[in-house]
């Protein structure tokens, strides 16, 4: 596996992991974007549509675009399979694995 590669799975975990934190299991693109900023991983909006795109193709989140004056804001809600892959329970190729279940 290269560099790149785990550094990408490690992103989506982190997507999955700090939307498992929230009792709805819901959050925006922009608070993703600082959370995953917090955990020592920086991105930016493009990156971070593209693991959502990833991630909601895998079953594991589903996406809601709200309008706004420039562009959508994407609100993010993590399924149930999401969540399984989040907590370790299951695996999912093209998110890093958690290991702490």
């Amino acid at each position: 596996m290269s560099a790149e590669s785990a550094l990408i799975e490690d992103r989506r975990l982190r997507i999955l992991k700090s939307l498992e934190e929230m009792q709805d299991r819901r959050l925006n693109e922009e608070v993703l974007v600082r959370m995953i900023a917090a955990s020592g991983r920086f991105t930016d909006i493009d990156t971070l549509r593209a693991d959502l795109t990833f991630l909601q193709h895998q079953g594991c989140v589903s996406i809601e675009k709200l309008p706004r004056m420039h562009g959508d804001l994407w609100v993010v809600n993590m399924t149930d399979i999401g969540a399984r892959v989040a907590s370790g329970v299951q695996r999912l190729h093209g998110v890093a694995r958690n290991l702490m279940f």
